[in-house]
């Protein structure tokens, strides 16, 4: 249990303190645009895929029109849709090629990233950094990051997507008190063939 409490303290001091550092108005920017698109596409790989799925499922829950890059049912991108690619490194090869794809048929692009000079940020509209550590090195370590107390409990990519699944649900948050949303509405489109 040390461990468990531990880690888990140390993952959420870290994400308040990186949601606190993204740009707000790269943030409206998104908002914005998931508003005025007509069908939201969201790409990650891995663990950022599982995030995005995430986030992908409250969308729809909010009455979105929204699809996941790879699922079968996903239609054709339009030039009057949006695409939200996440990526610590930026570097993903399915991410960055969705993005190329996205931006050559004037879809808007919209990154969640640590990298703001990676391939990905090439493609973007709107660039979401969220300033964690992913499988690369970390460029602003903390004091705690450099005596080595948390390499080994947050491995890979923990830090970036613990910190963007907690950014995205703060999203939804603001989106269901834009549209004056509650939980009910949002339960009148859940899933009941479970």
């Amino acid at each position: 249990m040390e461990y468990i409490k531990k880690t888990a303290e140390q993952i959420t001091k870290h994400a308040l303190m990186v949601i606190n550092r993204i740009d707000e108005n790269q943030v409206n920017k998104m908002i914005e645009i998931i508003l005025e698109s007509d069908s939201i596409f969201i790409v990650g790989s891995g663990r950022s895929e599982l995030i995005g799925k995430a986030f992908a499922m409250r969308l729809m829950h909010l009455g979105f029109n929204v699809h996941v890059v790879g699922e079968v049912t996903a239609p054709a991108i339009k030039n009057t849709d949006c695409l939200i690619a996440i990526s610590g490194s930026g570097e993903t090869k399915v991410v960055t090629i969705a993005a190329q794809t996205a931006k050559e048929i004037r879809a808007t692009v919209v990154g969640i990233t640590t990298n703001t000079k990676s391939t990905l940020s090439n493609h973007l509209n709107v660039i979401v950094e969220i300033d964690s550590k992913s499988k690369e090195p970390w460029e602003h370590p903390t004091s705690h990051v450099l005596k080595g107390n948390y390499d080994d409990m947050t491995p890979m990519g923990t830090l970036f997507e613990d910190s963007t699944h907690l950014f995205l649900d703060g999203l939804i948050a603001e989106f269901m008190a834009r549209l004056g949303k509650k939980e009910v509405d949002l339960k009148m489109r859940h899933a009941i063939i479970e």
